[in-house]
């Protein structure tokens, strides 16, 4: 029960390593990672597509229905968009957060208000972070590809710092052993 609770040294060891190279991989790579993958699935939407097309218009004597078209035409525009300009979906997700945050951040705001009317003393904070919100709506809608890269490089430190930590873990003589 103890092997199966405790991996061994080499076992820790891999792990490190490929937490270390795709924590390097991220932080050197970023945006490409991101930018290749879509582009890969908007590529394999056209193919999905166009073979979807070609099953509709190419079926004679079958009665098909419908659906071959239905589902072809949308994959294959909605993957050639991908595969021209992956940056279109990658920017959607911080700018419908940001939209998000910003409507938060504005009731946050006139709750602040109203606590301040209302003579309530902790209204400074609630403007405070009402504040600090809607600088971070404001930076994610009209810096979303900024906003992608950070967040795939922080991505990258944290399984670089995870990797040290596990190697440290591997050379570590006292390790606590749970016995069932």
């Amino acid at each position: 029960m103890k092997r199966f609770l405790s991996p061994s040294k080499k076992e820790t060891l891999l792990i490190a390593l490929m937490y270390f190279l795709f924590g390097l991989v991220l932080c050197v790579f970023s945006g490409s990672i991101l930018t290749a993958t879509i582009r890969m699935l908007g590529i394999f939407a056209c193919v999905f597509g166009g073979y979807e097309l070609f099953t509709y218009f190419s079926a004679k004597d079958q009665a098909i229905g419908l659906s071959a078209m239905v589902v072809g035409i949308p994959a294959l525009v909605f993957g050639f968009l991908l595969a021209v300009n992956p940056n279109l979906l990658l920017n959607m997700f911080p700018i419908l957060a940001g939209i998000f945050i910003l409507i938060q951040s504005l009731s946050q705001l006139q709750k602040a208000f109203i606590f301040k009317r209302s003579g309530i003393a902790s209204w400074g904070m609630d403007f405070a972070v009402a504040l600090v919100m809607l600088v971070a709506a404001v930076f994610l809608m009209f810096r979303p590809s900024s906003v992608i890269d950070m967040i795939m490089t922080i991505t990258g430190w944290v399984l670089i710092v995870e990797s040290v930590i596990l190697v440290f873990q591997a050379f570590n003589k006292h390790n606590d052993i749970i016995d069932l």
